[in-house]
């Protein structure tokens, strides 16, 4: 077997990447004001969204770095709690909840491509976690990774994603 993974798994790698796509598109949407910014639905409207996004994903991104800290500190695999929603809901506490909550507060439509960019790379980078758990935890992994979804929390798309 390989040598342990670190407990932060490809996340440096994630956020340092998703963080500079991030402040390039601040940067385009200060810079050309108000070119991308939301006119077609009411501001107050994209609040309350954004702010339900973000009272959803905060506390999902808690619970899920407390339950990935305990796990791999007693090197288990968890497939119960938040684990049974999506097999990764760290990442995914911030691609479909905190990015998106936070885009529709700032009003930039070019800001929506922030969490398909995330997305896009969480796919590619995820692969490395994915093939690590494999080798560590083999068949039991393997069966898990059959039934819940990678990134999108159950039921609300098929599971390949």
């Amino acid at each position: 077997m390989e040598e342990k993974m670190s407990r932060w798994g490809v996340g440096p790698v994630f956020a340092a990447l998703s963080i500079g796509y991030g402040m390039i598109v601040l940067a385009i949407t200060i810079y050309f004001y108000p070119v991308f910014q939301i006119d077609f639905v009411p501001y107050w409207l994209m609040s309350i969204l954004g702010i339900s996004l973000l009272v959803i994903g905060v506390p999902f991104f808690i619970i899920s770095v407390i339950t990935v800290m305990r796990a791999y500190n007693a090197d288990q695999l968890v497939t119960d709690g938040i684990f049974r929603c999506c097999r990764h809901p760290l990442y995914a506490s911030w691609v479909i909840f905190i990015v998106p909550g936070t885009v529709l507060l700032i009003n930039s439509w070019i800001g929506m491509t922030a969490p398909v960019f995330m997305f896009v790379l969480l796919r590619i980078l995820v692969i490395r976690e994915e093939t690590y758990l494999v080798g560590a935890f083999g068949v039991e992994y393997l069966d898990y990774k059959k039934t819940v979804p990678c990134i999108w929390p159950y039921g609300m798309m098929k599971k390949d994603l």
